[in-house]
């Protein structure tokens, strides 16, 4: 190991240690000692080693000064003092040690490897050129690896790859010394995913200035070991990350594909996280600003569904949406699935359906379910949010096979392939306890249960919502909205919506469509009482229009009697809206109007059932 110290102002030194048969000295960052001082130039000097015998040769042009003379080549000696402009170099000799270090550029690696180029002599006119080609079979270890490593980064859906990359070093790094660790200030190595047992090596300073030029790496040669040193680019980082692996003799070629592979690809996820695996920083405060202004409300149950879904979006592990028909849990499950650390994942939906086992399983696992779930279901989700809605609606066989596909997933090595909800109705436990959720299904879900409240149990969070709803709902429409009338808000408030969130959302269009562009909500939900009649019969309706006229508030009695007498004469009409214009002596545009308002059933399928 050739030594050489750089003076500095103030008796410091800095010094350098090369393992190098040939050492290049200049000012670009090319060379193996790098002097960035005035009257050096890009390449000023080159010095050879032959066994123990060392000569400096100057570049062409250059001169510079050894122990006061001016010289272009000579003879070096321990001791001696080099002037190259206004820098001095101190030549200290070989230090023979045990250990050596060898930074390796990528392409210079390589480049001994290189079978010879054999050229043929030029054909002459009369001889045909002959083309082939030859196909080669990578070895299988390599080729396996490659295989585990594109499965480990394919997916998107693990921010977090420590449980992967562990057993990525069990399989194909058996029984060697084998690490992911970062560099601390002190410029000791800290495991991040370690399987490395004894002493942890160090390098000098050196070593990793030397790293951090494109395409280098380190081989640590300790006695009878080897160990390969690969940098990873971290990007936005402020830590310097390394792969650290116990090489053999046959397999250091293999060895050094593996990790250089392994260190762009986690460079390019690194990027995509901008963080280590369980550091989330600004993610969480990110995510929890988008989720307050989704999920908006003061109430304790919707307090503690903002933080389950904050920790559901940053798991892998399934989760389970429990709550009423209309409450949302779809919404709640795009919200996780747009929060995900390595950005938003596309959401595939599966809906169950009483007696459609046969459907769904088709749907889910494919036409072919007998090749399983390892070539069917897991190829097409991967990578993906899959939300499985209603499940207490499929039989107990299928939701075992369910169960068991899941934790085949989950269970993997190299962690899920997809992310997993499931939503149920209001009481999960209710369902397993009545046998209609699987208990083996629903155990899969112990880490995350959000249970999603009904409005009933939330009125202080009305308000909130319908301001929050009211400017989606414009920005659907293509409208801008004022405001809402307090009259209409007091509506709204004292209204019972048992559909829940989709009826709400339902009168929040109705009464956004019938709003001039700038202008404020108005509008009055009709009572309970003045429901629009259904596929019910003319006696049906007169019934229900006697009702109506026991109410003194004509901003509920005329838009219920209205939307009565326009749904009876459509029906009457079968969906003729000319006709039923003459009739309720309407203009056809007026008519029309009134039944996007009121969302009245388009009857003209009478006609073709006729």
């Amino acid at each position: 190991m050739v030594t050489l110290a750089i003076e500095g102002d103030g008796g410091s030194e800095l010094t350098y240690q090369l393992v190098k048969q040939v050492i290049s000295i200049g000012a670009s960052s090319q060379n193996d000692v790098v002097l960035r001082s005035p009257g050096v130039a890009p390449r000023h000097l080159v010095i050879q080693r032959n066994q123990n015998v060392f000569t400096f040769l100057a570049q062409p042009r250059q001169i510079v000064v050894l122990n006061g003379e001016r010289r272009s080549r000579g003879v070096l000696r321990v001791g001696d003092r080099i002037r190259i402009g206004t820098a001095t170099i101190v030549f200290k000799g070989v230090d023979e040690e045990e250990t050596e270090i060898e930074v390796v550029s990528e392409d210079q690696a390589a480049a001994p490897q290189r079978p010879p180029v054999e050229r043929d002599q030029m054909p002459t006119k009369d001889a045909k050129t002959r083309s082939e080609v030859v196909l080669y079979s990578e070895p299988n270890r390599l080729a396996e690896a490659r295989h585990h490593m594109v499965e480990i980064f394919r997916a998107g859906v693990r921010s977090d790859l420590v449980p992967s990359l562990r057993t990525f070093f069990e399989n194909f790094f058996a029984k060697r010394q084998a690490m992911l660790a970062w560099l601390d200030e002190d410029g000791q190595f800290q495991p991040i995913v370690s399987q490395w047992t004894g002493e942890v090596p160090r390098l000098p300073a050196r070593t990793f200035d030397e790293l951090s030029s494109e395409g280098r790496f380190a081989v640590l040669r300790l006695a009878n070991r080897r160990i390969l040193i690969y940098p990873i680019e971290s990007g936005t980082l402020e830590s310097r990350a390394y792969l650290m692996v116990e090489t053999l003799a046959d397999d250091q070629e293999d060895d050094q594909t593996l990790l250089a592979e392994l260190a762009r690809m986690l460079a390019v996820h690194w990027q995509r996280v901008e963080n280590s695996s369980s550091l989330y920083g600004p993610w969480e405060a990110q995510a929890r600003k988008k989720v307050d202004e989704e999920l908006p409300g003061t109430s304790q149950a919707v307090r503690v569904l903002r933080d389950s879904v904050v920790r559901a979006a940053r798991s892998t592990e399934p989760a389970l949406l429990c709550g009423p028909q209309g409450s949302g849990r779809m919404a709640v499950a795009t919200l996780i699935a747009s929060l995900h650390p390595t950005g938003s994942l596309p959401v595939q939906v599966f809906q169950a359906k009483d007696e459609g086992d046969a459907t769904f399983r088709t749907d889910l696992f494919g036409p072919t379910s007998e090749r399983g779930f390892a070539d069917g279901l897991a190829e097409r989700t991967k990578g993906s949010v899959v939300v499985l809605r209603d499940v207490q609606l499929l039989g107990q066989a299928l939701q075992r096979e369910i169960a068991a596909a899941i934790g085949s997933d989950v269970g993997s090595g190299y962690g899920p392939s997809a992310r997993w909800i499931v939503t149920t109705e209001a009481d999960a436990m209710a369902l397993v306890n009545e046998g209609l959720l699987d208990a083996t299904l629903f155990n899969l879900f112990q880490r995350h249960i959000l249970r999603i409240p009904s409005l009933e149990e939330r009125p202080e969070d009305l308000p909130l919502l319908v301001v929050r709803l009211l400017e989606t709902v414009g920005a659907e429409q293509g409208k801008e909205i004022r405001g809402i009338d307090l009259d209409t808000l007091n509506s709204l408030l004292n209204h019972s919506f048992e559909g829940e969130m989709s009826e709400l959302v339902g009168e929040l269009r109705r009464l956004v469509s019938a709003t001039p562009e700038g202008e404020m909500v108005r509008g009055t939900v009709p009572a309970a009482i003045g429901r629009r009649v259904i596929g019910g019969d003319a006696s049906e309706a007169d019934a229900v229009l006697a009702a109506m006229l026991v109410e003194n508030d004509l901003k509920v009695v005329i838009p219920s009697v209205e939307r009565t007498i326009i749904d009876r004469v459509l029906r009457k009409t079968m969906g003729n809206q000319s006709k039923a214009a003459r009739i309720l002596n309407l203009s056809r545009g007026a008519l029309i109007a009134k039944i996007k308002e009121y969302e009245i059933e388009d009857y003209r399928h009478l006609r073709r059932n006729r």
